[in-house]
């Protein structure tokens, strides 16, 4: 997720907080009769909004683990038959020629350091599993 759309959702969540926390404060001091207890129960929900808001604030920009997992970009993976495998976009780990997994007339010869190309199968680019050939 981007942090700047993130930062917003933030920002108009925490604004959200401020006026429910504002409406129920003002409710305890109409609606209930004795000080003592108005202050005590003001006194609480400004506590558990603030709370709310500072925990918000501090997770931002975090993601979880399962969410950073997918952002990064595909590494290369041994399969079952040992072949090492990869994905478009990834850079190069083991140099020489690999062949689509949807397309395997369709090869490209690659160096280390450089990125996987999207595939031109079907006469269509689309993101493909590189397989090394032995």
């Amino acid at each position: 997720m981007n942090t700047h759309h993130e930062k917003e959702r933030v920002q108009k969540t925490t604004v959200v907080y401020l006026v429910v926390m504002a409406l129920v404060v003002v409710l305890i001091l109409i609606a209930i009769p004795n000080t003592t207890f108005k202050a005590i129960a003001s006194i609480l929900v400004v506590l558990i909004c603030a709370i709310a808001i500072i925990i918000q604030w501090m997770l931002l920009g975090k993601r979880p683990e399962s969410d950073q997992a997918a952002v990064k970009p595909a590494e290369i993976v041994e399969q079952k038959d040992e072949r090492v495998s990869t994905q478009t976009g990834a850079p190069c780990e083991v140099g020489g020629q690999y062949h689509c997994s949807e397309h395997p007339e369709r090869k490209v010869s690659m160096e280390e350091g450089k990125r996987f190309p999207p595939c031109r199968g079907d006469n269509r680019g689309h993101s493909a599993t590189w397989i090394l050939e032995a």
